[in-house]
């Protein structure tokens, strides 16, 4: 793993020429974590991105964006956290290789922050991280210091000399004081923390300010025959956040922008959570209805809720489109283990984990345009400990039923090493393409739509005035043949 991560970082080092990056503040705050990031292509990448969508059957420009490169705002991930600076920071380097590999392919890439939570004290795996932490503390201070530490923090607790026991006492006195500190610096720390609500509230005033600053930023949406593609989501938890905004109108109509279905073009989730509790017997219910209704036409795949990203992709089509896909069949398995990830949840939220939303099991809310998902052959190293979190081919194949286009294309990394692989980028290369040509035919019928209500009105303006006009003419007539007649 250390190989392929070395390599791929030698690689995108030599990728050239790099996007341009301008960071900016949505709020007067001035924090680090709600600023956003602007990733502009170099015009050698916006060129090349224009020559593989006419290589591909594309048009280079065409009526959604006239040639200008669509703008993709991605949500960044970091588990929820982020509250303090050095977990962002720390971060940062990660969180920047996605929106970069997505301008080096000819798109504006916005990467929006939002304020993070804070591990929670007094959950199991808080407690469990103090502990290994203190011992490892403890078992760093023993081979840099030696003994004589123990038996004078021994001498001092039992207030005597001598003894081997001081040793031990030493030891287990140091632990101590290093768990409780360590509870202590937790509990500090926590203050403040970003509610749910609020990084919600963050990810809708980015694109409010977004919005508002278009032609500042130079990305302007302009009349609906020549504006931009405006493509939304997010990767890891950022994806989870973006999910759930789009599926709450309500908070788009309180900033005074248009609906989700409306203001975006298209979805992109690059290995996203979209599921924070499990319900394996009612997705499996939802998968069955869905299927049983859908048309022989519909695009189809064979995942249930039950696999793991790694089996569900087997049988997914990685073709250039899932119209032809022929529907299979398969058993369905054990689902998951809910343990760690409720344990995850638990620690970010606290006592709010429970309200905390779950995108698959509402994604009837989801807005009716194309959707694309881009996940891991194996997200937590070939592991499913996670996989009730990582649900992205059933999450796009219930898309798929409800009749809202659907794509989902794996890729040979894990979690934590997608952002920064070449083959997200081939995978983005080719899938955002496919983004691009959805959304060409959303407008395109838009369009069509409009230019058959504009010509229907001037028809019935023509209809009511020739209406007009013959009235006015047999009341001529009538006041011809009767003078003393006015019309």
């Amino acid at each position: 793993m250390i190989l392929t991560l070395a390599t791929d970082a030698a690689r995108s080092l030599r990728r050239r020429p790099r996007p341009r990056m301008e960071r900016h503040h949505y709020t007067t705050s001035s924090l680090f974590e709600q600023s956003l990031d602007v990733y502009i292509p170099s015009h050698e990448a916006a060129a090349a991105r224009k020559l593989a969508l006419k290589t591909s059957g594309g048009a280079a420009t065409n009526s959604a964006g006239e040639g200008e490169p669509p703008v993709v705002a991605l949500v960044v991930g970091s588990a929820w956290l982020g509250h303090r600076l050095f977990v962002y920071g720390g971060t940062s380097w990660w969180n920047s290789s996605g929106p970069r590999a997505v301008a080096e392919l000819g798109y504006v890439c916005v990467c929006i922050r939002h304020r993070g939570g804070f591990m929670q004290t007094f959950t199991f795996l808080t407690l469990l991280f103090l502990v290994v932490m203190a011992a490892l503390l403890t078992a760093l201070m023993h081979a840099a210091l030696g003994e004589t530490l123990w038996y004078a923090l021994g001498e001092i607790m039992a207030g005597t000399h001598v003894t081997g026991e001081n040793l031990h006492l030493g030891q287990a006195t140091a632990f101590a004081m290093l768990l409780v500190a360590g509870i202590f610096l937790m509990e500090i720390g926590g203050v403040g923390a970003a509610s749910f609500e609020q990084m919600q509230t963050d990810v809708m005033d980015a694109l409010a300010w977004l919005h508002a600053n278009e032609a500042k930023l130079g990305l302007q949406r302009t009349e609906e025959s020549s504006r931009r593609l405006f493509v939304f989501g997010g990767y890891s938890s950022g994806g989870h956040v973006a999910a759930t905004v789009t599926q709450q109108p309500q908070l788009w109509k309180e900033r005074n922008l248009p609906p989700p279905h409306e203001h975006c073009d298209s979805m992109l989730y690059i290995s996203p959570v979209l599921s924070t509790k499990s319900s394996h017997e009612e997705l499996s219910r939802k998968i069955s209805s869905l299927s049983s209704s859908t048309p022989a036409t519909s695009p189809s795949s064979s995942s249930l809720p039950s696999l793991s990203p790694s089996e569900a992709s087997s049988h997914l089509s990685r073709q250039s489109s899932m119209v032809d896909a022929e529907p299979t069949s398969t058993t369905a398995k054990s689902s998951p283990p809910t343990w760690l990830t409720n344990q995850v949840v638990k620690s970010v939220f606290g006592p709010s984990a429970p309200s905390v939303p779950s995108p698959i099991h509402t994604c009837d809310r989801s807005p009716a345009v194309p959707h694309l998902f881009v996940g891991c052959e194996n997200e937590m190293f070939g592991l499913n400990l996670l996989d009730t979190f990582f649900c992205s081919p059933q999450y796009s194949e219930m898309l798929n039923g409800l009749g809202i286009e659907s794509r989902y294309s794996a890729v040979r990394s894990d979690h934590w090493n997608i952002l920064n692989s070449n083959e997200l980028s081939e995978a983005l290369r080719r899938e955002l393409g496919w983004i691009e040509k959805e959304c060409q035919k959303k407008v395109v019928k838009q369009i069509y739509g409009i230019s058959n209500k504009n010509n229907l009105a001037t028809k019935f303006r023509n209809r009511l005035r020739s209406v007009r006009n013959l009235g006015s003419a047999r009341r001529s007539l009538s006041s011809n043949d009767h003078p003393d007649i006015r019309p």
